[in-house]
């Protein structure tokens, strides 16, 4: 994968260079088009991107113990692997100078997480007893809406918005765990013991309130230019996913003084820790130059 990466963005920045950015007769550049490519100063992004979990599911208990624990053999028989997280991007953005941009990103992730003690209820009944009802271990899907302002820098002799570029980004996810009907184990013990297990469908109602990320990114993209108004798009990021949820979460409906638990809070704390472990991703798209 990374050696086809490779020779793709060697056929790009050679292509790139004979493409060129059209020059007077002196040797300068016409005045029309110091500012933008060919004068085009606005700039509509669309595309897709994906980061695979190999960060992760090194980081990750819960990854782990579903890896490694017997007791998960046959759940993990009946489930896919889920190696990679997938997303859909647009972007909108303005050139100021010949190498300065400003954008307004968008970023729409689908994922996965492993879930544990999923419906699990502590309750206090009519005399005063306290108990707890047992929940489902269950891998779930989840969704994350990213909103992000970016300062866009290119490189020396690039003429934005094309060419090599470095991009900063300062943003905000909302995360939250999609209801649905999910493959699920029923952990009656936690010793190991495969052929106790009971798996079965189980369809789950999650809150509808999202967990919060502040999320900061490099990354470098490069656009090779196709036409005069169109370029391909290819960027790989670095971000950090700090999980805020933490600040948000913290006194909200807490029980612990009666010997119980939200696990529905917990839950989206883990959401918020789990974005925290993705730290870096592609992306590719048409750029479309007005």
């Amino acid at each position: 994968m990374l050696r086809i990466i490779f020779i793709l963005l060697a056929v790009t920045i050679g292509s790139a260079n004979s493409f060129g950015q059209t020059k007077g007769t002196s040797g300068t550049k016409k005045k029309d088009q110091t500012t933008g490519f060919y004068g085009k100063r606005f700039t509509l992004q669309l595309g897709a991107g994906i980061n695979h979990n190999t960060v992760l599911k090194l980081a990750s208990n819960t990854e782990r113990q579903l890896r490694n624990q017997a007791y998960y053999k046959k759940y993990r028989e009946q489930i896919s692997s889920d190696q990679f997280n997938y997303s859909f991007y647009g972007n909108l953005g303005i050139v100021l100078k010949e190498r300065i941009a400003l954008s307004v990103d968008f970023n729409y992730y689908m994922g996965n997480i492993f879930l544990q003690n999923i419906g699990r209820k502590d309750v206090i009944d009519e005399w005063g007893n306290y108990y707890t009802i047992q929940g489902y271990d269950s891998r779930v899907k989840y969704n994350t809406i990213r909103i992000m302002p970016r300062i866009e820098i290119g490189s020396r002799g690039s003429n934005m918005p094309t060419g090599l570029v470095s991009v900063l980004g300062l943003g905000i996810e909302l995360s939250k765990l999609k209801s649905g009907t999910y493959k699920s184990i029923y952990p009656y013990n936690t010793y190991n013991y495969e052929d106790t297990t009971l798996i079965s469908d189980q369809n789950f109602k999650f809150d509808d309130e999202f967990s919060f990320n502040l999320t900061l990114l490099y990354g470098l993209e490069y656009r090779l230019p196709i036409s005069k108004n169109i370029a391909w798009n290819f960027g790989g990021y670095v971000h950090l996913n700090l999980p805020i949820q933490e600040i948000i979460s913290e006194g909200i409906f807490d029980m612990s003084y009666m010997g119980m638990n939200n696990y529905e809070e917990e839950h989206k704390l883990q959401l918020s820790r789990y974005r925290l472990q993705n730290f870096f991703s592609l992306r590719t798209g048409l750029v479309i130059m007005l």
